[in-house]
C-alpha cells in the first residue's frame, strides 16, 4: 500500500526545454576513408561490446628454437674446420707446411760466403729450394782454402733438411700462388754433374789420407829390429867368401 508520505508531482517538475539537442544535418556520416575492418576471428563467448578479439597479423613471429634444438641446414652453414696444421707455405700459401732451413756455400779463392733460406714451406716448394741450393753449392763451394772443408759439411747438413722436407705430407689445399717447380734431381742437372768432379777429388784426397794414417800407425806397432853397421841383414851368420 502506498504510505501517507508518497511524493506526488510538484510544481517544479522539469519539462523538456528549447536547448535539447536534436539530430541535425551535421551528423558525421561514414566517409570513404573510414578504416575497413579486416577479417576477425570469432569472438570469444560472453565478449563485451568493446572487447577486441585477436587478429592474426602478417608479421606474426614464429616460435624461437630452444637451446637444444638442432639447427636447420641452411645454404651458408659453416663447414667443418680442417684438423691439420693451418699454417700455410710462405711461397705459395699451400697447406700443410713446416719450417725448413736449406744452406748453401760459395768459395771465392780469398773470401767466402755462406747462404741460407729459412721459412715455412710446403713439400713442393721445400724440395725445389733444396735442389737449387744443393746444385749451386756443388759447383760454387770448392774455390777457397776453407771452402774445401766447409762445402762437404754444408752438403751433409742439407741432407738432414731433405729428410724433414720428405716428412711433410702432400698439399691438401692449394695456395694463392703456384708453387715452385722442383725440376730434376740434383745429380740429373748439369751443375750437379759438374760438381761431382771436385767432390770426387776431395773424397779421394780424404780417403788416401785416412789410408796413409792407418798404414803409418800399423808400421809403428810391428817395427823391425834395428840393424847395425857391418852386420849382415840376410842370414843369421854371414861370411864373406873373399875374405879368406
Amino acid at each position: 500500500m502506498p504510505g501517507p508520505y508518497q511524493q506526488g508531482p510538484g510544481p517544479y517538475q522539469q519539462a523538456p526545454g528549447p536547448y535539447a539537442q536534436a539530430p541535425g544535418a551535421y551528423a558525421s556520416a561514414p566517409g570513404r576513408y573510414a578504416q575497413q575492418q579486416g577479417p576477425t576471428a570469432p569472438a570469444a563467448p560472453h565478449a563485451g561490446p568493446y572487447e577486441h578479439a585477436p587478429t592474426p597479423g602478417p608479421y606474426q613471429h614464429a616460435p624461437a628454437p630452444g637451446p637444444y634444438q638442432a639447427p636447420m641446414p641452411g645454404p651458408y652453414q659453416q663447414a667443418q674446420p680442417y684438423s691439420g696444421p693451418m699454417e700455410g707455405c710462405q711461397i705459395c700459401g699451400a697447406v700443410p707446411a713446416a719450417p725448413v732451413t736449406v744452406r748453401g756455400h760459395q768459395g771465392m779463392i780469398v773470401v767466402m760466403r755462406s747462404l741460407r733460406r729459412k721459412g715455412t714451406m710446403c713439400r713442393t716448394c721445400g724440395l725445389a729450394t733444396f735442389r737449387e741450393m744443393q746444385a749451386d753449392t756443388m759447383v760454387q763451394g770448392w774455390w777457397g782454402p776453407m771452402s774445401v772443408v766447409i762445402t762437404p759439411i754444408t752438403l751433409l747438413i742439407n741432407l738432414a733438411a731433405l729428410s724433414t722436407i720428405r716428412r711433410i705430407p702432400e698439399p691438401v689445399a692449394a695456395g694463392h700462388r703456384p708453387p715452385l717447380n722442383p725440376g730434376k734431381s740434383v745429380f740429373a742437372r748439369p751443375r750437379g754433374i759438374l760438381g761431382l768432379v771436385p767432390l770426387c777429388l776431395v773424397l779421394a784426397v780424404v780417403l788416401l789420407t785416412v789410408i796413409g794414417m792407418a798404414a803409418g800407425s800399423g808400421e809403428g806397432d810391428g817395427a823391425a829390429p834395428a840393424v847395425k853397421v857391418g852386420a849382415c841383414a840376410g842370414a843369421p851368420s854371414c861370411v864373406d867368401p873373399w875374405s879368406s
